[in-house]
């Protein structure tokens, strides 16, 4: 998921201010004592994320009390093809907002209603392992508070609930390809192809995440991906 989780996803649905109202060639050669083959470590990562099913969670945020931003997020599609080292997803997210009790959301003056604040994204992504530096796992509400103290909003903090695991990949430039189609509440489907630095999927078990997450380095390596010395310095 790109931004993927994401710097605000109460703000990605248009909320700021808020205003309360009443296969094919052959894989790159490898040692023979480096490990499981790059076609094996690919098969397990396919296989890994597509039994993920779907991963939910509940936001909050503490610059809007009683909000609660519901996400439900579940990857398909996918295939890892070790022949060119390139990972390719599907990923749909709902959002869902609730908010306080005898409340209404306004945006520009207007009453929204849950529905109008209902969000769908159906988002396709191509990552290569070529391309990727560095892969950590780290909790999603860290990644969260890190997103808004590095957009110079350090007061605005994140409460995440149940604990969800960020399988983070990162590069210095933006290498990975991402194709988006979303709507919100009754709006027309808006489509972006755009280019991330970051890109990860979310897990509900830590174990888990740091078994793709381990598979995934391996991957990385064999393809030639990663941060070496001469990068470095």
């Amino acid at each position: 998921m790109n931004r993927k989780y994401y710097l605000a996803s109460i703000l990605a649905l248009g909320l700021a201010p808020w205003m309360w109202g009443q296969q094919s060639a052959a894989p790159p050669n490898q040692a023979a004592d480096s490990g499981p083959t790059l076609a094996a470590t690919m098969q397990f990562i396919q296989e890994k994320l597509s039994e993920q099913g779907q991963v939910s969670w509940a936001q909050s945020r503490s610059n809007l009390p009683g909000v609660t931003n519901r996400s439900f997020t579940q990857v398909s599609d996918v295939m890892a093809d070790p022949a060119t080292c390139t990972l390719y997803t599907t990923e749909t997210v709902e959002g869902t907002l609730d908010l306080p009790k005898g409340k209404d959301a306004r945006i520009g003056g207007k009453i929204v209603t849950a529905n109008d604040l209902r969000t769908h994204k159906v988002e396709t992504d191509t990552t290569s392992f070529k391309q990727i530096e560095k892969i950590t796992v780290e909790k999603l509400q860290d990644v969260q508070n890190q997103a808004y103290a590095e957009a110079a909003h350090p007061e605005i903090t994140v409460t995440v609930t149940p604990p969800i695991f960020y399988l983070k990949l990162s590069a210095s430039s933006a290498v990975f390809s991402v194709h988006t189609s979303s709507t919100q509440g009754n709006q027309p489907s808006v489509e972006k192809d755009i280019t991330s630095k970051i890109n990860g999927f979310a897990f509900r078990d830590e174990d888990t995440a740091n078994r793709v997450a381990k598979a995934m380095i391996h991957a990385m390596e064999l393809c030639g991906g990663g941060i070496t010395k001469k990068d470095i310095f």
